[in-house]
């Protein structure tokens, strides 16, 4: 090939610049600017070590906070910083590390002691109180990202395996007789549990293959969807949380004239999303059940601080005695008896028109 056809501009001493020992072919040329490119890939692509001291950044955890006489900062600013007591928080880290040996301090590959639970705790709920990217806090911890999105995982784990059977239970026969005496005298209205509705959480790492089934209309981003029940003292008695968020919300609910004014469910919503900022900010995970245990520890966590503070209407968790079930082998082959059908649902139709009659003579 031409050389001029190459490099038309080029004058005879600037070819000779770049071609030193080339005898008319570029290739020699093109192989050098090849493997150098690739050296610098391979170069600038290793890891680069970052020297962390994860002793001194414990001490200085322990002095800002844990130590028993004059830590740093007071009770006050801990609750702000950490959503809750430190009684609360403590008793929290050490069930998680008597259950969790992730959590538990050892070794790493370098024989190095590893972070201890504390820390490991403290990163994980900085991560849900303020939202912020994992790296956040690595000033302050010496830990890396990675092992910070690790201890927020595993952390939202251990708390939906520790408490979520105590605290996001259904009612028993003991709280139900609370709930109806406070909220018929809050709310006038006898015989209620609490209230219902639906929140969104915005997805922002959401797979384009499931976008489709996270969006809706009136959403610009793809949501997952919280349905969740509250009672008045915001104790949150029933969740269900990663139906897409292209599902409508309960539109009966919407228009009831029973629930013109605020709900508790929609406070308890305001007081969740408020503590915890997590909650706020588009989600970063690329897999909804991630996204479901972080907001199933949020809720768990909200309720422990309830029963800490001595807010909750029913606290003590008193189980139901154990009944067992009466099953009647005729109950199901009359539930199939078409003569029962029809003549239950001619009862039916009977006993509706004659009430309308009477409405109407009175």
């Amino acid at each position: 090939m031409d050389r001029e056809l190459l490099f038309p501009h080029e004058s005879s001493g600037d070819y000779e610049l770049l071609f030193p020992h080339d005898s008319g072919s570029s290739l020699h040329f093109l192989t050098n600017i090849v493997a150098q490119a690739e050296q610098e890939d391979t170069a600038t692509s290793k890891k680069i070590y970052v020297p962390r001291d994860r002793e001194q950044a414990l001490e200085t955890l322990m002095n800002d906070y844990f130590v028993d006489e004059n830590p740093k900062f007071d009770e006050g600013t801990f609750r702000e910083r950490f959503r809750m007591s430190k009684r609360l928080f403590l008793k929290t880290v050490a069930d998680i590390e008597s259950k969790f040996e992730w959590f538990q301090e050892g070794l790493d590959g370098r024989m190095k002691k590893s972070f201890v639970t504390l820390q490991k705790c403290t990163s994980a709920v900085k991560q849900l109180a303020t939202g912020n990217p994992p790296d956040e806090y690595d000033e302050y911890l010496s830990m890396a990202c990675r092992t910070s999105r690790e201890c927020l995982e595993y952390f939202c784990n251990a708390i939906v395996i520790l408490y979520g059977k105590e605290f996001l239970r259904g009612p028993t026969s003991h709280g139900v007789a609370l709930l109806y005496n406070t909220h018929e005298e809050k709310h006038g209205i006898p015989g209620m549990l609490g209230s219902i509705d639906c929140t969104h959480f915005v997805w922002r790492m959401c797979p384009t293959s499931l976008r489709g089934q996270y969006m809706r209309g009136d959403h610009q981003y793809p949501t997952i969807m919280l349905e969740a029940v509250a009672s008045n003292d915001l104790w949150f008695w029933h969740a269900f949380c990663g139906p897409p968020g292209s599902n409508n919300d309960i539109n009966v609910l919407q228009q009831s004239p029973l629930f013109t004014d605020e709900k508790d469910v929609e406070r308890a919503f305001d007081v969740l999303k408020a503590k915890w900022g997590i909650l706020k900010r588009p989600a970063r995970s690329r897999k909804s059940e991630k996204i479901r245990n972080v907001v199933y520890a949020c809720m768990l966590l909200h309720n422990m601080i309830i029963k800490d503070d001595g807010n909750a209407i029913s606290p003590v968790y008193i189980r139901d005695p154990p009944i067992n079930p009466v099953i009647d082998d005729n109950v199901l082959p009359e539930l199939h008896d078409a003569s029962t059908h029809f003549r239950l649902r001619f009862d039916l139709v009977k006993h509706v028109d004659s009430t309308i009659h009477l409405d109407d003579e009175n």
